[in-house]
């Protein structure tokens, strides 16, 4: 849907979550069809029904943890948390900070792209699994039960407003119907536009320094794993991609690649470093790829796979550590992974 916002949304400054998510308020503030139509939302995914919602922005808890939307109810209990995302990542407070301020019989909500719906819920995913929590996950609706009936659940822009358009619509309420086509043609507009404007500080020189420092740790970490005597490296070169940089090596006569993947980290999770293994021919066969597939479950984390059936592991880098713990610890996690395949491959 085509709207003014959406046409100038490379000209706006700032946060597009901000804006998105103070828009979406402004609505569920004003009119009590558009609260029903969230509500008919949130009771078709997970059972729960609110009614009386206040909405508020910016909530900030205890932990400084600042969710975009709270809805609290009659009581003052903070039972819906609606957080906007379009390409930021997850903080470190999501979702466990805000699962654990939300009451019994509560929901917190994604609202994120449609590219990013399976990134997203997978992230959560992974993090439910690592803070030990306890959930039931239901695949199809993306959405995870916790204890005290919380729920956990990633939706789209599209889903969301198209509802409340919807509900505004069947109950004639005009006067807001072109402030949603405003929202909903900014987020259709980000949705769909791989471009994402530049602001000045995205050309600050130590975004370069970055960028370069993705290939240069690619590079010691290959050093340090011949250091320990395990990567051979002969006859084979680092090779730049388009999206990319990838170091082949190999372990126990096994082909494995370390690779800088923009177009992964756009797409499927948030880091810039995939893992990719293949037998002794070069092959990366069924039997790797479901030992792959049985560690990335064992480990909490994730795997993909692309439309060519190759299947690549996420390493996600330590944070505020230094050069060195960093390279360490990914060495540790390549070791970590071609060391059980082998066993598995020893014990056949």
């Amino acid at each position: 849907m085509a709207s003014l916002l959406g046409q100038f949304y490379s000209r706006i400054k700032g946060s597009q979550e901000d804006i998105a998510s103070e828009g979406l308020t402004y609505i569920l503030q004003r009119s009590l069809s558009a609260r029903e139509a969230l509500n008919k939302v949130i009771q078709f995914d997970s059972g729960l029904s609110f009614e009386g919602i206040n909405y508020i922005t910016q909530n900030v808890g205890e932990k400084l943890e600042r969710p975009d939307i709270s809805g609290i109810d009659r009581e003052g209990r903070e039972v819906v948390i609606l957080e906007a995302k379009f390409w930021a990542s997850l903080t470190d407070n999501q979702p466990i900070e805000y699962l654990s301020r939300l009451s019994n019989g509560s929901i917190l909500i994604f609202i994120c792209p449609t590219l990013r719906v399976r990134p997203v819920f997978d992230e959560l995913h992974m993090r439910l699994k690592k803070a030990d929590v306890n959930f039931q996950i239901d695949n199809s609706k993306h959405s995870f039960i916790l204890e005290d009936n919380k729920n956990l659940i990633v939706k789209t822009w599209q889903e969301i407003l198209g509802t409340i358009r919807l509900q505004l619509v069947q109950d004639n309420e005009q006067l807001l119907l072109s402030d949603i086509d405003q929202i909903i043609g900014l987020c259709e507009t980000i949705d769909n536009n791989s471009f994402l404007p530049y602001q000045s500080e995205d050309f600050a020189p130590a975004i370069a320094k970055k960028i370069n420092s993705y290939y240069d740790l690619a590079d010691k970490v290959i050093d340090e794993l011949r250091k320990r005597n395990l990567a051979d490296t002969a006859r084979l070169n680092a090779t730049p991609q388009r999206y990319g940089y990838t170091r082949y090596f190999k372990i126990y006569n096994m082909g494995v690649s370390l690779n800088v993947r923009f177009d992964f980290w756009e797409r499927v999770a948030d880091t810039p470093f995939w893992l990719y293994i293949k037998d002794e021919s070069w092959v990366q066969n069924e039997n790797i790829k479901v030992e792959l597939k049985n560690i990335a479950t064992k480990n909490s984390t994730i795997y993909y796979e692309t439309n060519r059936r190759e299947l690549y592991l996420p390493i996600f880098p330590l944070i505020d550590k230094t050069e060195d713990l960093v390279v360490d610890d990914i060495a540790d996690k390549i070791i970590k992974v071609t060391n059980e395949l082998n066993e598995k491959r020893t014990n056949r």
